[in-house]
């Protein structure tokens, strides 16, 4: 009880953080609407990504991978999995039937975190003297509701990333401060652990700009402190870090040279930058649009950072104190970071990243949540300075100067308005609102800070003045944009006719969904095989390739795949119906049609064509004598060419990470298996190791000598029982450092 006393106004903070995390999803707390607008990834990508993982754990087995799409693809060694997630794994094993509202949940749970966490960040920052509740929620409302989180309601790993940021740092900044080396060793493997577990949430951009703050924090603290010990902190945070999660990390990795970003350069890695003209976001976020309905600017849109008015004009306090050597960091960091977003429009951003080797991300404009993340610092300790009447310098010049900034800046944006009218003069009244917006926030929030300067308010009332206007401002401008009545579920197809057509004749074979009427990634969900899914920017360069050259519905490189059953749309053949046949019509939304030419996913191959190179394989898949039901293209192996001989095939099993068939054949032969190639996967003959070849230029195939044979392939990814060790002793071993300190602190 004297714990909850002394921390009373820290758990009405939490509850506040949460109530304005119930006030912005209000329609979706009451059922009456959903998240994010149009799906997004949290319905077509992550939703049946996590339930398919949920189903694995459930039945006591570990996706290494996913067989349900792409043909077959790496599912552990894909970080968007979020496998090892400690929140995520916590709802697999207890609800592994979870629905999308449930998800939905997981999204608003990931925002208070990001509040709560940067509360926390905010009232541990200043030991002695620490920052009051009103201003550290200040900077939990700046940081929860800016602009990377609004837009990416629907990437919930990307918003459960980066919701760590404040924690980490928190830790870090302590373990600088700790007077003692113990106590700085275990602030910075606390500080590293939580870096594993938000790696664990899955965005390895999100996870790299996490890193890279932390870095530049901890250098800048050894270089103005002149301590070269800080670094050795920052080493312990890193190296713990990236040991926690090394079992989701190493295969990832590992992983990247086999996907299309192996080849990213540095022009790719700046699609989707932040225009400079895009700037004004910052202040009327809504002038160009930022929502989907409202966009119209002439660039990809992308994230503007928009985090309130008054945050801006409280930034600017420390600096005018006798503590700005404090916020030097976080003014430096903010503006490097903003420019960092500008990316392909900023020299900044190639001389940092042009000479790299490997650019895996793009989306420079992502950058902009890191400078959020320096401007919640700021404006939390700007109130902070003001509610404890520290004293400012110079506060009429202070005023003077946020003044004509903001006076400056509602100029600008009249004249753009008057300009822009000209060309799109249908966006003049979006363009007047998001102006009147600004100019309305900008002059209650100097007027409120002028009349704290006069007297008229008290420190006490200036911080709950304060968190109400940014609130307001935030809720109203932000609550709307990614909210929609439209239920996502009939894209999943539950209890549909057809779908339950397909679940009865399941077998090996695999599903074509060419409809918008369900979810491209459905199968993932119900444990159907397809050779699509939705969009993957980790899929593997083999299938995409493979893929995009199948031609049409029905051509040998399509019907190889044993694509037997394709969903269309009604009344609408996806093809050709002489080999398309209509088999199931009793579904309200879609037909089903058998293709008649599809093959079986696992065949017994008699000929075979050796040709020189990775290209010659895909020219011979692609021409016009190939027949995939006779022949198998290899790049290495034994040329046969013979008269097929009978053969039996019996499919032993066929479960996520294995396989395994009985063969028998009177002469050489190849079993070819339709399941995409990566070189991960082992295979053996009688319990004797055998090559895999790369067949038909992305599949799967073993040579046969005469006789009856077991055939098993196995797979494992590349640092997956390294990972898996180098985790498991990272934990345990913190575990046992913790708990021994805490021992030695009794003593």
């Amino acid at each position: 009880m004297a714990f909850l006393k002394r921390r009373r106004a820290d758990l009405w903070a939490l509850v506040a953080i949460a109530t304005a995390v119930t006030i912005f999803f209000w329609p979706v707390v009451k059922q009456q609407a959903w998240i994010p607008r149009g799906g997004g990834d949290l319905v077509s990508f992550l939703y049946p990504m996590y339930r398919f993982a949920a189903r694995s754990l459930w039945h006591g087995e570990i996706p290494l991978w996913n067989p349900y799409l792409y043909a077959g693809a790496p599912f552990v060694s894909d970080n968007q999995s979020g496998l090892f997630y400690p929140i995520n794994l916590l709802l697999f094993l207890l609800n592994p039937n979870f629905s999308y509202r449930t998800l939905q949940w997981l999204v608003l749970f990931h925002f208070w975190l990001a509040g709560t966490g940067m509360y926390v960040c905010l009232r541990g920052w200043q030991i002695g003297d620490r920052i009051r509740p009103f201003p550290a929620l200040f900077a939990a409302l700046t940081f929860m509701f800016s602009g990377v989180f609004i837009v990416h309601i629907g990437n919930l790993n990307l918003n459960a990333v980066i919701a760590w940021l404040p924690p980490a740092l928190l830790a870090l900044h302590r373990a600088i401060e700790a007077k003692t080396w113990r106590r700085q060793v275990q602030w910075a493997v606390g500080g590293g652990l939580l870096v594993s577990i938000s790696t664990l949430a899955g965005h390895g951009q999100m996870t790299f700009m996490m890193g890279m703050f932390l870095g530049l924090y901890g250098m800048y603290r050894a270089v103005m402190g002149r301590n070269g010990r800080i670094l050795l902190l920052l080493l312990i945070v890193g190296m713990v870090g990236i040991a926690g999660a090394a079992i989701s990390l190493f295969p990832a990795v590992a992983q990247i040279q086999h996907t299309p970003r192996a080849g990213f350069d540095f022009a790719q890695s700046t699609n989707y930058s932040l225009p400079v003209k895009a700037l004004v976001g910052l202040f009327a976020p809504n002038f160009y649009g930022r929502g989907i309905a409202d966009f119209w600017g002439n660039w990809p849109r992308v994230e503007y950072g928009y985090a309130g008015v008054l945050s801006w004009l409280l930034a600017v306090v420390p600096f005018f104190t006798r503590q700005r050597r404090q916020a030097l960091f976080f003014g430096i960091a903010g503006a490097f970071f903003l420019l960092l977003a500008l990316g392909g429009n900023s020299p900044v951003y190639a001389l940092l990243f042009e000479q790299l080797p490997i650019v895996p991300f793009q989306v420079p404009a992502r950058f902009v949540v890191l400078a959020d993340f320096c401007l919640a610092m700021l404006a939390g300790m700007g109130l902070d300075m003001l509610c404890k009447a520290w004293a400012v310098k110079r506060p009429r010049l202070w005023l003077a100067v946020t003044a004509v900034f903001l006076t400056t800046l509602a100029i600008y944006l009249i004249q753009q308005t008057n300009q822009l009218t000209i060309l799109h003069p249908q966006r003049q009244a979006q363009m007047q609102t998001a102006v009147f917006t600004f100019i309305t926030f900008g002059v209650l929030g100097w007027g409120l800070l002028a009349a704290y300067w006069r007297g008229w308010l008290s420190g006490k009332w200036l911080g709950i003045t304060a968190v109400s206007l940014l609130a307001v401002d935030l809720i109203s401008l932000g609550s709307h944009l990614e909210i929609e009545p439209g239920d996502p579920n009939p894209g999943f197809a539950a209890g549909s006719p057809a779908l339950d057509f397909l679940l009865d004749n399941a077998e090996l074979n695999r599903i074509d969904i060419a409809t918008t009427e369900w979810q491209p990634s459905l199968p993932q969900l119900y444990g159907l095989y397809s050779i699509g899914g939705v969009y993957n920017p980790l899929q593997l360069s083999n299938y995409a390739a493979y893929n995009g050259s199948l031609g049409y519905r029905g051509s040998p490189a399509y019907n190889l795949l044993g694509v037997k059953y394709i969903v269309g749309k009604k009344n609408d053949p996806p093809g050709d119906t002489s080999f398309l046949v209509p088999v199931f019509e009793e579904d309200p939304r879609v037909n089903i049609y058998l293709n008649t030419l599809a093959l079986p996913r696992v065949m017994i191959l008699q000929n075979a064509v050796i040709v020189p190179d990775h290209n010659a394989a895909f020219d011979a898949i692609h021409a016009d004598d190939f027949d995939p039901a006779q022949i198998v293209i290899l790049e290495k192996g034994q040329p046969l060419a013979q008269e097929p001989a009978p053969v039996e095939l019996t499919v032993l099993r066929y479960d996520l990470n294995r396989a395994a068939f009985s063969v028998t054949t009177q002469q050489p032969a190849y079993l070819l298996l339709t399941d995409i190639y990566h070189p991960d996967w082992q295979a053996t003959i009688n319990k004797e190791p055998a090559p895999i070849l790369v067949a038909n230029y992305a599949l799967r195939a073993v040579y046969l000598e005469p006789g009856t044979h077991e055939v098993s392939f196995r797979f494992v990814p590349s640092g997956w029982w390294l990972g898996v060790a180098v985790t498991a002793v990272t934990w345990l071993g913190a575990g046992g450092f913790f708990v021994l300190k805490r021992r030695e602190g009794h003593r």
